[in-house]
């Protein structure tokens, strides 16, 4: 028999669960009846926290990605603004990316989980806009469009992720050359400076 559990703690045990299942096996081959064995309780009880697989997918990124990014902003904050820079811009941990990746390619399949990576792909933007502006305020940067900088510099990252742990075609040293270096390009930050900076904890820990 399931365990007892109020109406708040079950749906936080369903999402644990759809993540732990995400994580394993990708987006597209979580089913509810997958979720209920995992969370060991019977199929139809999940539709009362959840409409639709589709739903309870996006419900799932949308949670953990909304606790990372707090998790994020409040390392990031602590950190001098060259510092943060090159923390936002160290690679990350692999099945963080990897589930990003994932998303990304379900999403034009789910509209829910295309509508939560498309908020928090502007909070990623946003996040890094405001380490930027902090750098400029500094001294330690010069940006004539904090906002366009911050889109530009978000795609190259997020392309050099894909070329890493999606298709493997360049180890984690080199895409932290290739970004480091457009970063002090476009900001025109002294090359290696960002190379050189304390290294933060690694952000982005998925499921951590």
């Amino acid at each position: 028999m399931a365990e007892r559990k109020s109406s708040e703690e079950r749906r936080e045990q369903i999402i644990g669960a759809t993540l732990r299942l995400v994580a394993r096996k990708g987006f597209a081959s979580v089913t509810l009846r997958d979720v209920a064995a995992e969370v060991g309780i019977v199929h139809g009880l999940i539709r009362h926290y959840f409409a639709s697989r589709d739903e309870l997918v996006a419900a799932a990124f949308d949670h953990a990605v909304t606790a990372e990014l707090a998790s994020d902003e409040a390392m990031l904050a602590g950190l001098d603004p060259v510092a943060a820079l090159a923390a936002w811009f160290a690679t990350t941990p692999e099945d963080h990316y990897l589930v990003w990746i994932d998303a990304w390619s379900e999403a034009p399949r789910n509209a829910a989980l295309a509508a939560a990576v498309a908020r928090h792909h502007r909070d990623c933007e946003r996040i890094l806009a405001d380490v930027i502006r902090r750098a400029v305020a500094a001294g330690a940067a010069s940006s004539l469009d904090v906002d366009a900088d911050s889109r530009m510099l978000t795609a190259l990252a997020d392309g050099m992720a894909v070329q890493h742990h999606a298709m493997g075609i360049v180890d984690a040293r080199a895409a932290d050359e290739v970004v480091f270096g457009a970063v002090e390009a476009r900001l025109a930050i002294a090359p290696g400076t960002l190379a050189a900076a304390d290294r933060a904890p690694a952000r982005g820990q998925w499921l951590s």
